[in-house]
């Protein structure tokens, strides 16, 4: 193992350590090693790297390491440089294995009282964490830095946080007209994972003087979700899914292709939207096939996907209204449902006809999405279903004679 000049951090690393196992003396390594190493240098990076695949069995020392103690006294001030590199080396990693027990320590970590390089390996990490209501909070607060970098790094945590208050701030950075600061926002959406991805895939189309910039931090990012759909985490293989197909790369489709028959059953189900987007039959048989199914839950998603894919790529609409003379009733009344959700304003007449359906559930389904995007010469097929014979069919019509076209 590496000594680090003066024995900077052993001190702190034989501190944490009262019973080394293999694994911990391999974090203590990787420890020294990042210390030892310019942040952003390739032994840092080496350093990041193998701490995170130690994975979480390491976490707990990582975690000691961003103890606020550790900060006072002579020592610190002796080896500052060396406890910031580890420090924001074990920010870094503690991000990537998404180890939501350091959320505390990366939520006190953003504020002023600490350097700049931890401030940013804190606010890249704590969005990865995932959503606490203190965690938005701190990170709003970060919006008012005097910084330009610490501000565009809050927005793009709050953003991974599920908060879309700051996205005009990223917006403003990459339609700047100084290069370094939109390259830096892009370089941030691309480091941001599937959490950036549909913010990026709208930004190219907004800004074509950034578009090959945007394109190559998609690609970037498409190469990075393809290797998530192995990850042991099933949420993490379903975002990147559908992140894919927010991408649009045909070259996702075998990838996809191969999650629909994952053992999780969302996961197949994002993969599927995903290939339907893509307009691949795979992905498309699977959804309509889900819309036949004993459990209704599984209709539900199926029902759910079906309006994703329409709404956001199109390509079934033609599918969805040759169902709506399927034989089996739970198929039409599906069909007819979609094409309501799914604002397909062609589905009117069909609709119209499948009110005088023999199912009571269809004519609901076609009531129903009639109300949302019907015009004006729906009016007489829903005022005729005002005496219906089911209750609940009269109900919606009347409910769509007031909503008509409301959408």
């Amino acid at each position: 193992m590496r000594s680090l000049r003066h024995g900077s951090l052993a001190f702190l690393v034989v501190a944490l350590l009262s019973a080394c196992s293999t694994t911990e003396e391999q974090v203590r390594d990787q420890i020294e090693t990042m210390a030892a190493n310019d942040i952003g240098s390739q032994g840092w990076v080496d350093g990041v790297d193998e701490l995170v695949a130690l994975g979480r069995p390491g976490a707990r020392q990582l975690v000691l390491l961003l103890d606020p103690a550790q900060y006072r006294g002579p020592r610190y001030r002796e080896f500052r440089s060396e406890r910031e590199r580890a420090r924001t080396g074990a920010a870094t990693v503690l991000g990537r294995i998404r180890h939501r027990a350091a959320s505390a320590s990366m939520d006190d970590r953003i504020t002023i009282a600490y350097t700049y390089p931890e401030r940013h390996a804190a606010l890249r990490a704590v969005g990865d964490l995932g959503f606490t209501q203190i965690a938005v909070t701190n990170v709003t607060k970060q919006l008012a830095d005097s910084n330009e970098t610490i501000r565009l790094l809050a927005a793009v945590a709050l953003l991974k946080l599920g908060e879309a208050t700051a996205v005009d701030t990223i917006r403003a950075a990459i339609a700047s007209d100084r290069e370094a600061e939109a390259q830096s926002a892009i370089e941030e959406l691309r480091y941001a994972n599937h959490f950036g991805v549909g913010l990026l895939v709208e930004l190219r189309d907004e800004n074509p003087q950034r578009k090959e910039r945007l394109d190559r931090a998609l690609d970037v990012v498409r190469k990075q979700l393809e290797m998530q759909l192995a990850d042991d985490d099933p949420e993490v293989r379903r975002e990147s899914a559908k992140a894919l197909g927010d991408i649009g790369h045909n070259g996702a489709r075998e990838p996809l292709a191969a999650l629909i028959d994952d053992a999780s059953n969302l996961v197949r189900y994002a993969a599927a939207t995903s290939l339907a987007r893509l307009r691949d039959p795979r992905g498309v048989e699977f959804l309509f096939t889900g819309l036949d199914d004993e459990d209704p839950i599984q209709r539900l998603n199926a029902v759910r996907s079906l309006i994703d894919v329409e709404r956001k790529s199109g390509g079934i609409a033609a599918r969805l209204l040759s169902s709506l003379d399927a034989s089996d009733p739970r198929l039409r009344s599906a069909a007819a449902q979609i094409l309501g959700q799914a604002s397909v304003d062609d589905a009117v007449p069909a609709l119209i006809e499948a009110t005088t359906d023999n199912d009571a559930q269809v004519r609901w389904s076609a009531v129903i999405s009639l109300g949302r995007l019907g015009t004006a010469e729906s009016r007489q097929a829903l005022q005729a279903l005002l005496d219906d014979d089911d209750d609940t069919v009269a109900y919606y019509a009347q409910w769509a004679l007031d909503h008509l076209g409301a959408g």
